[in-house]
């Protein structure tokens, strides 16, 4: 199971489990338990939610959310997408789900089940309702996932009908593919997380630099401002000077002077 934090996960595997194996505090590390449900040896493994920005994940929690990978060596059945149903899924949301993806493999997609939690919060209303009058962020996912996906209500644990409808679904999701399980290459996959990280440094380093530079030009300019207005300042100075209105004496002196006529 993978998803964003507060999405559900860790209370579903205890419903998918019928125990409470997983504790319902924020996970940190993976977990994977066992148990033999509607007549069927499962394995579950919880694994660390990441932000909904994804900005806030750091390396370590995906190389955690990897390592959940590995805890089945044969592979995975399915891959079950947390998304809650109590919060609206923002193109935000979306964008920290697919960088997450894409750091596990291109073929995630054909293993992976949209698994609804929260179901309770739908009412009368039927998840595909929901899915029609939300943003279109839900409908790529839905889309994205060849519109495999299941519903769960954590509030009606003892409802046992809709585990045993998810195992059923899972059953038909691996025999449309083949039989073929969800096992990708490790190597792969830390590759492609420490390539993220890296990114992000770089484009840290710039940006770094462009508000360097940014604060740079700026005080080049306020100080070419001052330097300008301080000159204007001379120069209305000086041309005050200039027409300054003659003295009265002055201005007898000029009356005085003969005026020629032709």
């Amino acid at each position: 199971m993978i998803g964003q934090k507060t999405s559900g996960k860790t209370a579903t595997g205890n419903t998918l489990l019928h125990k409470e194996v997983f504790p319902t505090c924020q996970t940190q590390n993976c977990q994977v338990d066992q148990g033999e449900v509607a007549g069927r040896r499962i394995t579950v493994i919880d694994t660390p939610g990441w932000w909904g920005k994804s900005s806030r994940c750091t390396e370590d929690t995906d190389k955690e959310i990897a390592r959940g990978l590995s805890l089945s060596p044969l592979g995975l059945h399915a891959v079950l997408l947390v998304i809650p149903l109590d919060l609206a899924f923002s193109q935000v949301q979306k964008v920290a789900l697919e960088e997450h993806m894409n750091l596990l493999d291109a073929s995630v997609w054909k293993h992976t089940m949209v698994l609804f939690t929260y179901g309770d919060k739908l009412a009368d209303k039927s998840v595909e309702e929901h899915i029609e009058r939300e943003p279109g962020a839900l409908h790529w996912l839905v889309d994205k996932c060849e519109n495999k996906y299941h519903v769960m209500k954590n509030m009606k644990k003892a409802n046992t009908s809709q585990v045993t409808e998810l195992f059923e679904k899972i059953e038909e999701m691996v025999a449309g593919n083949n039989g073929r399980l969800f096992c990708p290459n490790m190597r792969d996959v830390h590759l492609r997380i420490d390539g993220k990280f890296k990114r992000r440094q770089v484009k840290y380093v710039l940006r770094q630099r462009l508000e360097k530079e940014y604060r740079r030009r700026e005080r080049e300019l306020m100080l070419g401002f001052k330097e300008k207005l301080l000159e204007l300042q001379v120069e209305i100075r000086g041309s005050e000077t200039s027409t300054k209105p003659k003295s009265l004496s002055e201005y007898h002196t000029l009356m005085r002077r003969p005026c020629f006529l032709p």
